[in-house]
């Protein structure tokens, strides 16, 4: 590697050639002597075969990504039988219900509230740079895009922790996960909300899980998930594919009588959420999620976990 890095007193620190000082001084009026930054406790000890430095708005910025080794955290005795069918959204980031019939719920409104308050402020920041005619990105509009960055991957990768650690202690070998973009895109949840699922990034999620469950040894699968809200997964609704070319109307047992809540055909409430995630179980062909026993764990009430 050139140029070369050396260690000192636990930081990482090299030099930069003259041309990168030039013209980090021309874009950002500011010097640049050399790239200085700490280890992470975390990698302490920890074989590091290679770092890279990644600029991020036009240098105001550098990433520092390390690829070191890790052990594998394969747990013995997981039943690839048992499996957790999750629903991910807005005010319930995880909606969750394995094959024993327990449920909970990950919160999801801290990160959606961080979430509206990231754009009001990046919004009054667009409009004072729009008054003073400032065509590049602000230092202020970069600080605040990075500590929303930082805030919603810290959220995420502890909401996937969570859940990993959930199938591991319940020896739960399969994880199912609800996805279809296109599908929850396209309907009318209101402004603010249709703002918030697309900039909260369920794609991150999925992939940080996926990448935790490789290292346990868990089975990951990302199901489709159409028509998993509106059928009732009590009454063993049919589970239809939406089909954009062809869309059609489907009548289905239950159905959602207010935020939170499902009426079922026998007059039974169920939480909305965990009703979308076992259909979510039952689309993916898992057996266990067909028998009654287990969806009967639907009219018990979810454990709800909130991250900090």
């Amino acid at each position: 590697m050139y140029p070369q890095p050396y260690i000192k007193k636990g930081a990482i620190q090299f030099s930069v050639s003259n041309q990168f000082r030039k013209n980090y001084r021309e874009g950002t009026g500011k010097a640049f002597k050399a790239f200085k930054f700490s280890i992470p406790h975390i990698l302490k000890g920890k074989k590091i075969h290679e770092f890279r430095i990644i600029p991020k708005y036009n240098g105001r910025y550098f990433l520092a990504q390390f690829v070191y080794e890790i052990k594998e955290e394969r747990v013995e005795n997981l039943d690839k039988a048992q499996c957790l069918s999750l629903d991910l959204g807005l005010n319930n980031l995880v909606a969750a219900i394995d094959t024993n019939g327990s449920s909970f719920l990950v919160d999801g409104r801290k990160l959606k509230s961080r979430n509206q308050w990231y754009n009001k402020q990046l919004s009054k920041l667009q409009s004072l740079k729009d008054l003073h005619g400032i065509k590049r990105l602000t230092n202020k509009m970069a600080k605040l895009i990075l500590k929303r960055t930082n805030q919603v991957n810290d959220y995420l990768k502890k909401t996937a922790r969570l859940v990993i650690n959930y199938c591991l202690e319940h020896k739960l070998g399969t994880l199912i996960v609800g996805v279809n973009e296109g599908w929850k895109t396209s309907i009318n949840i209101g402004q603010v909300n249709n703002q918030n699922f697309v900039q909260i990034p369920f794609h991150a999620l999925r992939q940080q899980l996926a990448y935790l469950c490789k290292r346990s040894g868990i089975n990951y699968i990302e199901q489709e998930e159409s028509y998993t809200s509106l059928a009732s997964a009590l009454d063993l609704d049919n589970l239809p594919e939406y089909n954009a070319d062809n869309p059609q109307t489907y009548e289905f047992s239950g159905k959602r009588i207010k935020r939170g809540l499902y009426r079922t055909k026998d007059k039974k409430l169920v939480n909305s959420d965990i009703n979308g995630s076992a259909n979510i179980g039952r689309k993916s062909k898992a057996d266990l999620f067909e028998k009654r026993e287990v969806l009967e764990g639907l009219l018990d009430a979810p454990m709800r976990y909130f991250i900090v």
